[in-house]
């Protein structure tokens, strides 16, 4: 009996278990209530390989550079306009990418150069040429002015220098005849205006007229022989030398004349007073008006500074008083002869009358 109940006992407890467990596992979820599967991510692509860096391009920057410049100095923007501007938008486009985009750069850089290239071997010869014709037409300058005459060793000098770049364009060596041509235009420059200067002291002296502006004068005098002096070893030098004594000559005339104008202005102003004085107003009213006329423009060239020409018209204005002067009197005195030949026809015909009477 007690077995028996103790076998029923453990069996209940075993019932009791198994149900406790039972209760205690979650139930597993319908399909309806399972949860939405999540699509897998893309597949993120590769990453790209890192670009090496490019070195900047100093060598084709350095190169364009000095092309440029000889471009520049060779004047071709003026001989090749078109081609000289496509040339510097390269340049300019290396330039802006340089440091940026240094492949970029390298291109621009590198196409620059080849423009630049065919734009000094297409127009050097042009510049050259136009060189040459420059210093032609002032070596005919020259000769025109007897730089032949007046400075014959000089003007040799410039002959054999003039020939030296001939013979360089000729072998195909463009710059140096570029130099050449440009160095012979300076020289007969000099020359022509070492002429001018010439005439114009020579004119000064003819005349007389340093001695008004003795200071100027004188440094004239002292440009003018250095502009001699230096004319072979430098010619620039030559040439500043020059310019100031013409210009110092220019000073010296203009003084002269200012001062000469003046005693001229003073001399037709006695005729003019003399020619009043005996009524040439009246008795040749025409010719004077037309004297008062010069006298009047030489003063107005006068107030205006122009005492070249004023110095000229108040010479004309003395001397057209002066003739009006003699007009003037010889009418008077035609006159007073009239008159005085009527008193004594007069006097005779009273004397006759008081005789017979």
């Amino acid at each position: 009996m007690t077995t028996r109940k103790l076998c029923f006992g453990f069996g209940i407890m075993a019932a009791v278990s198994v149900l406790f467990f039972a209760c205690a596992t979650p139930p597993k979820p319908s399909p309806a209530a399972a949860e939405p599967v999540k699509p897998a991510a893309p597949a993120q692509p590769a990453a790209a390989p890192a670009k090496e860096a490019v070195a900047a391009p100093d060598a084709l920057k350095a190169q364009a550079t000095d092309l440029r410049k000889k471009a520049f100095d060779y004047g071709l923007k003026d001989v090749l306009p078109d081609d000289y501007a496509a040339a510097e938008a390269s340049y300019s486009a290396g330039s802006s990418s340089y440091g940026v985009d240094n492949a970029a750069s390298g291109k621009s850089f590198g196409d620059a150069i080849a423009k630049y290239q065919d734009l000094i071997k297409r127009g050097l010869p042009i510049v050259v040429a136009n060189a040459k014709a420059q210093a032609s037409k002032l070596r005919d300058t020259a000769v025109q002015k007897k730089a032949g005459d007046l400075f014959p060793d000089l003007f040799a000098s410039a002959e054999a220098d003039f020939s030296k770049p001939q013979s360089a364009e000729s072998s195909g060596d463009y710059d140096s005849a570029l130099t050449g041509y440009r160095a012979s235009a300076l020289e007969y420059q000099v020359l022509y205006k070492l002429c001018d200067a010439s005439g114009a002291r020579t004119f000064l002296v003819s005349r007389d007229l340093a001695k008004w502006d003795p200071s100027n004068w004188s440094l004239a005098e002292a440009k003018y022989g250095s502009s001699q002096g230096l004319f072979k070893q430098d010619a620039h030098a030559s040439n500043d030398a020059v310019d100031e004594a013409n210009l110092r000559y220019g000073v010296v005339r203009t003084t002269a004349y200012e001062y000469y104008a003046a005693d001229r202005k003073k001399a037709s102003e006695t005729e003019r007073d003399g020619a009043a004085g005996i009524k040439a107003d009246v008795a040749v009213k025409d010719e004077y008006a037309a004297a008062l006329a010069l006298y009047a423009k030489a003063a107005s060239d006068n107030d205006a500074k122009d005492y070249e020409a004023s110095s000229a018209e108040f010479d004309s204005a003395a001397t057209a008083f002066a003739q009006v002067y003699s007009h003037a009197k010889v009418k008077m005195d035609t006159a007073k002869g009239a008159l005085d030949s009527f008193d004594a026809a007069l006097s005779n015909v009273n004397a006759a009358a008081a005789r017979n009477q």
